[in-house]
């Protein structure tokens, strides 16, 4: 009974606790929900406030900055209008200058043309009838010419030339403008007839960023002119005069020129290409870094003229002149060559790479190592040339001759020889390998000695002393001379083919000798640095006597080889002798 009635009191406390505590919760929630509402509003007010203090922040930086940017955009509209002021100020004045400066050369043009003419009216309409005349014309003009721009200079030439006082004629002579330095001038665009300015004289000037693009030129005289970047793209020269010229920079694509002369005159960076030449002299001139690619040229002489860094690629040459002429790295790669004389040229190192060369004359010109590599050279004259090194793989030279050629150490592999003379020639060391060489043509040479041969054999040249090996099928007395003692051939005992001279008695001794002559196997003027190499085999007791003798008979050298020179009883020796 009394722990039913502890538990029952035990029960009703905590619902009693239980029941306190809902009471204090819901006290609290309500007084919570009577707070949130003022809360919430007082939090609301209070971002909505920092908000808008950011907004009006955010405003006055906006403000500011395009109050910034109104300020530098006027101060640079009021900079770029008193720049735009400054300039049109500048350029106002330079227009009022220009228009002086045009009105003051306006008036020395008219001035000057009133001067002329008045000293034509009173000489005849010749400003060369006397010397005071041409002297006072003269002094005149080259002052008018340092004065005047270009293109009231080309009206002060075409002022005299329509007066025709710059044309030379056998009745009158040209006025002299020597000196005169003519600069951006235009001849095309102020031509009498817009094409043509036949007869002008102005020898001796310097003109410098000229045109003479498209026009047409005959019996003009442009001798001891200094050229300056000029062009004569175009042009038609005939009858033209250009001797002792200078020509820096010049462009001749595409021109004509026919009966023209260039003697002595110096090329520098030019452009022949394309261009078409026709009785042209280029003699005794220099060339330096010139283009004659594509072009045509015939009957041209280039005599005696230097050539460096030229190239005449694809070019077509026919009767041309290149006679004593010296090259430099130039090629005539792909050219087309008839009827073209180099002779005596200096050609070494020249590219005659897949060129067509038909009856072109070498004779006695310098080939050294020149490159005519699959090129046909039919019917060509190498006469007496020096081609030591130089390579004809692949050639065609049918026809051609090397007579008395100097042909060392030349290549000829795969090279179609078919009626080519070597008689007289050098071909020591020269390469056949490949080619279709005969016996006869190699017999013609007056050295074959280790060619290399078609089949792969080194060549041997010949004995020229007769019966120097001994025949046993030859009269001793046939080929040599005795003059004492007795002396036989019998079989060698090292080589049953090959036969020796023996002394029939050693006590008595013999002397034998012969003489060869030279004269028709070597020549002093195309061989002057040529040997004679002797070869013996020798034993103890023989002695060579060699000696060279002059057509004076004198003795010029002598050397004598003995056994006393060498150890053993049987050697082999050679000695070199100097043909002189």
């Amino acid at each position: 009974m009394d722990s039913q009635e502890q538990n029952e009191k035990l029960g009703q406390s905590l619902a009693g606790t239980r029941k306190s505590n809902d009471l204090k919760l819901k006290g609290g929630l309500k007084f919570i929900s009577a707070l949130f509402l003022p809360l919430a509003l007082g939090v609301f007010t209070v971002v909505i406030t920092l908000q808008q203090q950011s907004a009006a922040k955010q405003q006055r930086d906006e403000d500011r900055t395009a109050a910034e940017q109104q300020r530098a955009e006027d101060r640079n509209a009021s900079r770029l209008q008193r720049f735009e002021d400054r300039n049109a100020s500048q350029e106002q004045r330079q227009l009022e200058r220009d228009l002086d400066d045009q009105r003051y050369k306006n008036g020395m043009f008219d001035t000057y043309i009133k001067e002329m003419g008045k000293l034509l009216q009173e000489n005849n309409g010749s400003l060369t009838f006397n010397r005071v005349t041409a002297t006072l014309a003269r002094v005149k003009t080259l002052n008018i010419f340092r004065q005047l721009d270009g293109q009231r200079n080309i009206r002060v030439i075409r002022f005299l030339y329509e007066a025709e006082q710059l044309t030379e004629t056998q009745e009158n002579r040209s006025l002299d403008l020597s000196t005169a330095k003519l600069l951006d001038i235009d001849f095309h665009n102020t031509a009498v007839d817009e094409k043509s300015w036949d007869q002008l004289s102005l020898s001796g000037t310097l003109l410098s960023n000229v045109t003479f693009v498209g026009i047409n030129m005959k019996h003009v005289d442009f001798s001891q002119v200094q050229f300056n970047m000029t062009s004569f793209s175009l042009a038609k020269f005939c009858d033209a005069n250009f001797s002792l010229s200078k020509f820096n920079i010049a462009n001749f694509t595409s021109a004509n020129l026919a009966n023209t002369t260039f003697v002595q005159a110096h090329f520098k960076n030019i452009d022949f290409s394309t261009t078409q030449l026709e009785n042209v002299n280029f003699s005794l001139a220099v060339f330096e870094d010139v283009r004659f690619l594509s072009n045509s040229t015939r009957r041209t002489n280039f005599e005696c003229s230097r050539l460096s860094n030229v190239s005449f690629s694809n070019a077509s040459f026919s009767n041309a002149n290149f006679s004593h002429t010296k090259f430099i790295n130039t090629s005539f790669s792909f050219a087309v060559l008839n009827n073209v004389d180099f002779s005596f040229a200096d050609l070494s190192y020249v590219n005659f790479s897949y060129a067509q060369l038909d009856k072109v004359n070498f004779a006695s010109a310098n080939l050294a190592s020149a490159y005519f590599n699959n090129a046909t050279a039919y019917w060509s004259n190498f006469k007496q040339v020096t081609c030591v090194g130089a390579r004809f793989d692949d050639t065609n030279l049918s026809g051609s001759t090397f007579w008395h050629a100097n042909a060392k150490r030349t290549s000829f592999k795969r090279v179609d020889l078919t009626k080519v003379e070597f008689t007289g020639a050098n071909l020591y060391k020269a390469d056949f390998n490949g080619t279709n060489i005969t016996d006869g043509q190699l017999q013609s040479a007056l050295s074959i000695h280790d060619a290399l041969l078609q089949d792969g054999t080194l060549a041997q040249d010949r004995n020229l002393i007769d019966n120097g090996q001994a025949d046993c099928n030859i009269s001793l007395i046939d080929s040599w001379t005795l003059e004492c003692g007795n002396v036989t051939t019998i079989e060698s005992d090292a080589n049953h083919t090959n036969c020796l001279f023996a002394l029939q008695s050693i006590l008595i001794g013999a002397t034998m000798w012969q003489r060869i002559n030279l004269s028709d196997k070597w020549d002093s003027s195309s061989w002057p640095y040529s040997e004679a190499l002797l070869t013996a085999n020798m034993s103890s007791g023989v002695s060579i006597d060699l000696r060279g003798i002059k057509n004076d008979s004198s003795i010029s050298a002598n050397q004598k080889l003995s056994k006393f020179q060498y150890d053993g009883s049987n050697y082999n020796t050679y000695y070199v002798y100097r043909l002189e």
